[in-house]
């Protein structure tokens, strides 16, 4: 057991010790203009880069098979009452398990977590028929060989105390 614990903090050590730092502040040009939300030039340049990105898991009625939401701030979501009318803030990111975990529910997690993965930036529609516009595939490491119970220990680990 204390093996595997080991075993699970040396990856979450290595999974937040790479790539460039990203927050949702620095997703859109500020101030807004007559364009609309313009994508910045450094969430641009970091497609298909490693990143790290701290954020809130969005609270769902239902949890998604193998992805989540992060935001800048805590969001809870009521689909069968707001249905496509949520609070979702312009700048989240949806957060996908290493494919082969694509069926794990991820139970949510209070507080922040700072994540690590390779992000993709543009349109996508997914599978549930929301539109998003960033995207970070956690490491395969980072989960791999995790049953879903596992999964949801490593992701309350990734938690900052406060």
């Amino acid at each position: 057991m204390l093996r595997r614990m080991a075993l699970l903090w040396a990856l979450l050590s290595a999974n937040c010790a790479f790539g460039q730092t990203l927050s949702f502040g620095e997703f859109f040009k500020q101030p807004m203009g007559s364009r609309g939300l313009e994508m910045t030039p450094k969430l641009l340049a970091a497609n298909g880069q490693s990143v790290s990105i701290t954020g809130y898991m969005v609270q769902q009625e239902l949890p998604a098979l193998g992805h989540f939401m992060l935001t800048p701030r805590p969001v809870r979501m009521s689909e069968s009452a707001d249905g496509d009318a949520d609070d979702l803030p312009a700048a989240w990111v949806m957060v996908y398990l290493d494919p082969e975990q694509k069926d794990f529910a991820i139970p949510y997690q209070r507080g922040l977590m700072e994540l690590s993965g390779k992000l993709s930036v543009g349109r996508l529609e997914e599978s549930d028929g929301r539109v998003s516009w960033v995207r970070l595939q956690l490491e395969t490491e980072a989960t791999r060989g995790m049953n879903a119970f596992e999964v949801a220990n490593y992701l309350h680990s990734l938690q900052h105390i406060h």
